[in-house]
């Protein structure tokens, strides 16, 4: 993560309007900014590239969330941080038992304020376990 608190992030969201919106804001910060419709997808991207975050949803056409939380993060090494976008958990629930590899969890991906939030918090969380 750059001092500057702008990011390298892959939306994987298989709404094209949810993810339009997430891009657009995003980008808007500055942020360099891939998207994903398809965990397919996602992958052929996390072989190309290392992101700081993947702004990633529970649920995609091709295959459930945490599975491409593991790819992504272990078998590609493609991200450090996770943030899991899922609207069923709820707004309490921070932690996930069946995906230990998540690092936070969004509930409503429209509000724009936490995803960024969180998004730099897993980010600097990330960047300080490197250099301790």
């Amino acid at each position: 993560m750059s001092g500057n608190n702008r990011l390298s992030v892959l939306v994987v969201e298989d709404n094209p309007v949810v993810a339009s919106q997430l891009t657009s804001f995003l980008g808007g910060l500055g942020w360099t900014v891939d998207f994903a419709a398809s965990g397919q997808r996602a992958m052929h991207f996390g072989r190309a590239q290392r992101y700081d975050v993947v702004l990633l949803d529970a649920q995609l056409p091709d295959m459930q969330g945490a599975e491409l939380c593991k790819v992504l993060k272990h078998e590609q090494k493609c991200c450090l941080s996770v943030v899991l976008m899922d609207t069923q958990l709820p707004a309490e629930s921070r932690t996930l038992e069946v995906a230990p590899d998540i690092d936070d969890v969004v509930t409503d991906p429209s509000n724009y304020k936490d995803v960024v939030a969180r998004c730099q918090a897993v980010a600097r969380k990330q960047a300080m376990a490197i250099t301790a």
